[in-house]
């Protein structure tokens, strides 16, 4: 049944492959991986993309090029499942990160089988394929942001940096307690009877109009600081987006797979129906044949003279 569906979409050269099964060697789990990974860059490359159908049927050729004998439909399953075990074991190894030094959490890499299977890990994850998963996946995050972010910042992936303070403000007035409007505050009661041109009313003029250009520069750079946030988080949220479709793809595809070897099978069954019936057809006009001819020679018999 697998020969049927990698048959489907393909050439003429590729109706006749004979696909492998049983277990996947590291070998084989690495040539899909870079078969995925050479997929996903020929896709980006492409602005007009290709069908989801046709997809997994160039990551079959790509591994049978390489001597990986399997099937589109092995290579998504093989796929699905490298994917749901890689984020579990990238998020435990998160975790580990993140532990405090209260509670210490052994990495994955240092717990045996039966410890990871406790922990609802998976028990066989190889450092090599793992690191080969996370190129990939890092390779393609990156190729998600770039393309949503404003031109002047697609060659940079980090937050937009902030400018620098470039203020004439002294550093006493930064450790002080008052605030800028504060100081330039001329609306002060205390003071509203002082003489405009008295020292003390330009001593607070003065200190005023620097805490002004003070504020209003650290302003700009908390808009630039929030706008670099806000366009960073936007990025996040469309690349997964794109990764949540392109997920929703792979399972379409799927069941379009399994709905054609469905199909497939109820057509094989049809046709082995058939196949018997013609069979006991034939079998029924030959005992007939052999009745007739039976009956025919024993009437014969009984009419010769004796």
């Amino acid at each position: 049944m697998d020969r049927l569906v990698g048959d489907q979409g393909g050439s003429s050269s590729n109706m006749f492959r004979d696909y492998r099964k049983g277990n996947w060697t590291v070998k084989e789990t690495m040539i899909l991986i870079e078969a995925k990974k050479m997929d996903d860059e020929r896709r980006m490359r492409r602005q007009e993309g290709k069908p989801t159908e046709l997809r997994w049927k160039w990551v079959e050729d790509y591994c049978w090029r390489n001597g990986c004998l399997r099937s589109q439909n092995q290579c998504n399953d093989k796929w699905d499942n490298l994917m749901r075990d890689f984020k579990k074991v990238r998020e435990y190894e998160r975790r580990v990160v993140e532990a405090s030094g209260e509670e210490t959490i052994r990495s994955y890499w240092k717990i045996q089988k039966n410890e990871r299977k406790e922990k609802n890990l998976p028990t066989n994850m190889l450092p090599e394929i793992y690191e080969a998963l996370v190129e990939v996946m890092d390779k393609k995050n990156q190729r998600m942001l770039l393309p949503s972010l404003p031109p002047t910042l697609q060659q940079q992936s980090t937050p937009l940096p902030l400018p620098p303070i470039t203020t004439t403000v002294t550093q006493t007035d930064y450790t002080t307690n008052v605030p800028f409007t504060t100081m330039c505050d001329s609306s002060d009661p205390d003071h509203s009877s002082e003489r405009s041109d008295s020292p003390a009313k330009k001593r607070r003029m003065r200190g005023g109009g620097e805490g002004t250009s003070g504020t209003s520069k650290c302003n700009i750079n908390n808009s630039s600081q929030e706008v670099g946030s806000a366009i960073s988080k936007s990025a996040a949220i469309i690349a997964e987006a794109i990764q949540s479709c392109e997920e929703r793809g792979d399972r379409r595809h799927k069941e379009l797979l399994s709905l054609h070897q469905r199909t497939l099978q109820i057509e094989e069954s049809k046709v082995e129906i058939n196949k018997k019936g013609i069979n006991g057809l034939v079998d029924s006009i030959n005992k007939l044949a052999y009745s007739i001819l039976a009956l025919a020679g024993n009437k014969n018999q009984s009419t010769d003279p004796k």
